[in-house]
């Protein structure tokens, strides 16, 4: 942008990027955020009071989806999982290292490449380690389009417990959320403070033509559901292999074996993802 658009007027660059963000935030629903303020990073995502996001039905969504049990792995392993313990628990959903899914595409690839470069997940050497090993951890992206809360929930709901039963993950859940919002109330304040100060308005949004002139059609997920939430939009389903039915598009509740909290948290998701299936529904 500063290269190709901006160019000499980097002076005012401040209030270009901000009335570019008021008009999307206005007319599409979406905000964009910035995830790295050194090697200035931006992502789109949707905002609270958006209807219609733009993460829809997409060729990504399966690979968001397996994203968000990564995830669960991750958080559940105490922030951090190793490759092996990962790949351990993806095993038992019948992905493996070297495999090639067609949808998901090269699997390693995926992990180690894909979602690092798009900032999903973290992906580095532990230290000290002879020979290398490595482990993945969540990415600056991750804490912005989902939380932990949501992921612990996610889990919850595939094993039909409560959130509340893993106490410290739970905690440590709710006290990220708190400094969300409080984050989120400070950063709101700043942006009005700053608009306000650079005279940025309806005006801004209306112009000297109208967006209301443009046709655009944006992807929506018509399903009752969170729809302020792309995570929540996520079509896909796990249950039982053996309730498995192939003339059925309707995924069946899974009743597999729930492992007993004397188990560790990680042991008690890697052990009931084990014995179901990892099913797209389009």
């Amino acid at each position: 942008m500063l290269r190709d658009i901006i160019r000499e007027y980097t002076d005012v660059y401040p209030e270009i990027i901000e009335r570019a963000c008021f008009v999307l935030e206005k007319k599409f629903g979406i905000q964009l955020k910035e995830i790295d303020k050194e090697e200035h990073l931006y992502i789109l995502i949707s905002t609270p009071e958006s209807l219609a996001g733009i993460l829809g039905t997409t060729k990504d969504t399966p690979k968001l989806g397996l994203l968000l049990v990564i995830l669960g792995v991750i958080f559940m392993n105490g922030n951090r999982a190793s490759e092996a313990i990962l790949w351990e628990a993806l095993r038992k959903m019948g992905l493996r290292p070297g495999m090639r899914h067609p949808l998901l595409g090269d699997l390693r690839k995926l992990l180690t490449y894909e979602f690092v470069k798009q900032k999903y997940l973290d992906y580095r050497r532990v230290p000290n380690s002879n020979p290398p090993e490595y482990e993945f951890l969540w990415g600056l992206r991750s804490y912005h389009e989902t939380s932990k809360m949501k992921v612990l929930r996610f889990i919850a709901e595939v094993q039909k417990r409560d959130p509340r039963d893993w106490t410290a993950q739970f905690m440590e859940a709710a006290d990220e959320a708190l400094d969300a919002l409080d984050a989120a109330a400070a950063e709101a304040e700043a942006r009005a403070e700053a608009r306000t100060r650079m005279g940025i308005g309806d005006e801004a949004v209306s112009g000297p033509w109208s967006w209301d002139d443009i046709e655009f059609e944006l992807l929506t997920w018509d399903e009752e559901g969170d729809f302020g939430d792309p995570w929540s939009r996520i079509p896909f389903t796990f249950w039982a292999r053996y309730h498995q039915n192939s003339r059925s598009r309707f995924p069946q509740t899974f009743t597999g074996p729930i492992v007993g909290p004397g188990a560790t948290a990680s042991a008690n998701f890697a052990a009931n993802f084990g014995a179901i299936g990892f099913f797209w529904v389009e």
